[in-house]
């Protein structure tokens, strides 16, 4: 024990030694702070409430001096997972009142976060204050996020000198969007008013939302077909027909809004003078328009600032209406534009910030109001048998459209579905290929309306267990019998056991010479389109290899999701 001691009395002195020599930093005091700190007339406030509003902030600053203005930022995003709080900005109209304020809040900052209810408190308004710190002094902002901002907005600048059909498309759909249109376009070579072409795409300020700007030979027309189309319908939102150009604006702040409201009422009119009304039966009835706008959380305010600007105008002078149903052109107005770089919060404020399209064209409710969900589920319940039916619906006509219509002798004939509950795919080939028996092979349960169908034959089995069974079958073991149509949209966690169970099958000899196969390949890692294109052509290829392969295609349709691939072609 004493020589414990002793071990830990010298360990003591020799710390104090090292102690002494060492130069300690004493915390800064308010006069260091002020040599620091490039004093201004504008002051920092941090952790406002979501609810504290200008009044309160101005009652809370004004005993220190004149306040020249208030700028709020975050309170639209205070909703939103993963925001810092809601601060704002204070401008005195004096370096004096500033410091006043700063020092202040020396004494009295809170040790707990402001609540919602906003008083006369200062502990219930904010969390710190401090000078406002110049952004070029405390924020170097490079030359190359510059630049790319501004590519940006040349780029949408370019694209809408020609646009006349802007598409409201999923992000995730983009890519198989545009080679949809790229298809129909070679599908429509010689038809001048349907040529179709793609400028380009920007995403938009919505979450997971992209704007597809087109130039179209007939805009009206082509935005129709689209809208009508079940095979689009998950991947588009909403068609806007617009004229080429840019207006500045900003819908986000009242000002805004409203001068925007009079330039718009101004165009339209304009347009209704100078001939809108022919495209009515009757040119002295008046045009009315319905309005869709984008973002959508804008339209109401503007919708009703139009609206009051129309109502101003005697009745008998109106040149048009504002009308949500009975109308005869519909208006559009598009955000193509808004900076997103450093410092896009202020910019927020500035009333002629971001760039719109805008559009008017001839339209009625029966064409241009489309009930989505009613489309994809071609009006029925909207369950997974529609979900499905129309994925292999899908996959079939696209491959039609590259090889023409598939053979007859697979009409009529025995098909199998692997994994098919609840039994979309086995009721699609019922259906279209009028097949006299469908194996339809899941563990799980099949819909009571597929399992009615007299052509379903349930095996609720897995496939591996399924194949010995169906060698018992007579229609399979007979000759000149097999299964001519082979589908599988089974979710396996590795995607190359899709094409080794076909294998199989063709092995055991379950299937037909010459057998048709639709598979669904599905990528369970990987985060990009580049990932899960690598990972499919390496498991195609290796099927090229081990079988003997012809007209082999590979989709990413358009009701597949981003990590899935299908695969259709026939195996000898």
């Amino acid at each position: 024990i004493s020589s414990l001691l002793c071990c830990h009395q010298l360990l003591v002195v020799v710390q104090s030694l090292a102690f002494s020599n060492k130069k300690v930093a004493s915390p800064l005091t308010a006069d260091d702070h002020d040599d620091v700190v490039v004093k201004s007339n504008r002051v920092f406030v941090a952790g406002i409430s979501q609810t504290c509003s200008e009044e309160t902030i101005h009652s809370t600053f004004s005993v220190f001096g004149t306040i020249a203005d208030i700028l709020i930022i975050g309170q639209d995003d205070a909703e939103r997972k993963n925001k810092r709080k809601p601060y704002c900005f204070v401008t005195f109209d004096d370096l004096s009142s500033a410091q006043r304020a700063v020092a202040s809040s020396s004494s009295s900052v809170p040790s707990s976060p402001p609540s919602n209810d906003d008083n006369n408190n200062n502990n219930s308004v904010y969390t710190q204050i401090q000078y406002s710190k110049p952004i070029d002094s405390t924020r170097r902002r490079s030359n190359q996020s510059r630049v790319e901002e501004a590519g940006k907005q040349s780029q949408i600048e370019a694209y809408t000198t020609e646009t006349n059909l802007i598409v409201q498309v999923q992000s995730t759909h983009v890519d198989r969007m545009v080679d949809y249109l790229h298809r129909w376009n070679d599908n429509e070579k010689g038809e001048q008013n349907n040529f179709c072409k793609v400028l380009g795409s920007a995403s938009a300020i919505s979450r997971n939302v992209s704007l597809l700007y087109l130039s179209c030979g007939n805009p009206i027309d082509l935005g129709r077909i689209l809208g009508v189309d079940p095979l689009l319908a998950r991947a588009i939102n909403k068609s806007y027909i617009v004229q080429p150009g840019l207006l500045r604006g900003n819908l986000s702040t009242e000002q805004g809004c409203s001068d925007f409201a009079k330039m718009l009422f101004g165009k339209v009119s304009s347009q209704t003078n100078n001939g809108l009304n022919d495209a009515n039966d009757e040119e002295e009835e008046p045009v009315v328009c319905r309005m869709q706008v984008f973002p959508p959380k804008y339209q109401s305010r503007l919708l009703q600032l139009v609206y009051d600007l129309v109502q101003e105008i005697d009745e008998e002078s109106r040149q048009f209406t504002i009308s949500p149903k009975r109308f005869t052109h519909m208006l559009s107005v598009v955000e193509a534009y808004q900076y997103k770089g450093k410092g896009w919060e202020e910019r927020q404020h500035d009333d002629n910030s971001k760039l719109y399209m805008v559009g008017i064209s001839p339209a009625s409710m029966d064409l241009d109001v489309v009930d989505t969900n009613n489309i994809i589920t071609g009006g029925s319940s909207g369950d997974d048998v529609s979900r499905a039916y129309y994925k292999l619906k899908e996959a079939i006509g696209m491959y039609e459209a590259i090889h023409g219509a598939l053979p007859q002798d697979l009409h009529g004939s025995l098909a199998l579905d692997c994994g098919s509950a609840p039994g979309g795919w086995t009721k699609y080939l019922i259906e279209h290929f009028g097949c006299k028996q469908v194996y339809s092979i899941d563990p799980g349960e099949l819909s009571p309306s597929v399992m009615k169908l007299k052509e379903t034959v349930h095996m609720q089995m897995k496939i591996q267990y399924a194949l010995p069974k169906l060698l018992e079958d007579e229609a399979v073991a007979s000759d000149g019998g097999g299964v001519k149509l082979w589908v599988s949209d089974m979710c396996l966690h590795n995607m190359a056991e899709q094409v080794e169970l076909l294998l199989l099958a063709k092995e055991e000899g379950v299937l037909a010479p010459n057998a048709f196969f639709v598979l669904t390949l599905k990528c369970v890692v990987g985060h990009s389109k580049l990932a899960y294109d690598a990972q499919v052509k390496k498991v195609v290829d290796k099927f090229f290899m081990d079988a003997n392969l012809d007209c082999v295609e590979t989709f990413h349709l358009f009701s597949n999701r981003s990590g899935e691939r299908t695969v259709i072609g026939y195996i000898k």
